[in-house]
C-alpha cells in the first residue's frame, strides 16, 4: 500500500514537471534579455556540488535520528541559499553571484526563494536537477527556469579567493604601517622631513 502512495507522490509530479518543463522554459524566457555575460558553467556545477554537500550534511542527522529540525534546516538552506549577498556557500567559493536583472544588485530573499522553490517539490526536484543543468548549458545566458521565474542571473563576482586576497592585502598594509614607526616622517638626504 505504501509503494503506490510513494510512487504517486514522487513519480506523478516528476512526470508532470518533465513534460511541462520545455514549454515553460521556452515561453517564459521570451522577454528576458540580459546585458551580463554568462558565468562559467564548470564553476556553476562545482558550486552546485558544494551546495548539495551542504544539504546532504544537514539532512544526515534527520535520516539517523529522525529529527525533522534537520530536514527543515536542509530545506531552508536549499530555498534561501542565495540570500547572503547573492551567494550560497558554493557560489562564494567559486566567485559567483546571483543578481537581480532589473537592478543589477544581489538577489533578495524573495528572489532566492522563487529561484530555488522547484528544488523542494517532491519528485519534480529530481527531474529539475537534470533539466535545469541542461538549460544552464544550452541557454545563451545560463538562465535556468528558477532564474526566469525570479528574474535573476548567475554572474561572475567576488569569491572567497578575492576576499582572502583583500584580507591579505589589508594585513600587509597594516604591517607596513607598523614597520614605519617614524609616524609619517621620512629621512631625506640626512634630514627628517615631515610628510604632508
Amino acid at each position: 500500500m505504501r509503494l503506490p502512495i510513494l510512487l504517486g507522490i514522487l513519480v506523478l509530479p516528476a512526470m508532470t514537471f518533465a513534460l511541462a518543463y520545455s514549454w515553460i522554459v521556452t515561453h517564459l524566457s521570451r522577454s528576458l534579455i540580459s546585458p551580463y555575460s554568462k558565468a562559467d558553467v564548470a564553476k556553476r556545477f562545482n558550486a552546485a556540488v558544494v551546495d548539495a554537500l551542504v544539504v546532504i550534511t544537514l539532512s544526515l542527522p534527520y535520516w539517523i535520528a529522525s529529527s525533522p529540525l534537520y530536514l527543515a534546516a536542509s530545506a531552508g538552506y536549499l530555498l534561501l541559499r542565495d540570500t547572503m549577498g547573492g551567494q550560497s556557500i558554493g557560489k562564494l567559493l567559486f566567485g559567483l553571484v546571483v543578481i537581480n536583472l532589473m537592478t543589477g544588485r544581489a538577489a533578495s530573499i524573495s528572489q532566492s526563494a522563487r529561484r530555488n522553490a522547484l528544488l523542494l517539490l517532491p519528485g519534480a526536484n529530481v527531474c529539475a536537477i537534470f533539466l535545469e543543468a541542461r538549460t544552464i548549458v544550452t541557454d545563451p545566458h545560463g538562465q535556468r527556469l528558477g532564474d526566469r521565474l525570479a528574474h535573476t542571473m548567475v554572474v561572475e563576482g567576488t569569491g572567497a579567493r578575492d576576499l582572502v586576497k583583500a584580507f591579505q592585502d589589508w594585513l600587509l598594509s597594516l604591517g607596513r604601517g607598523l614597520a614605519n614607526p617614524a609616524g609619517g616622517r621620512r629621512r631625506i638626504s640626512g634630514r627628517i622631513d615631515r610628510a604632508a
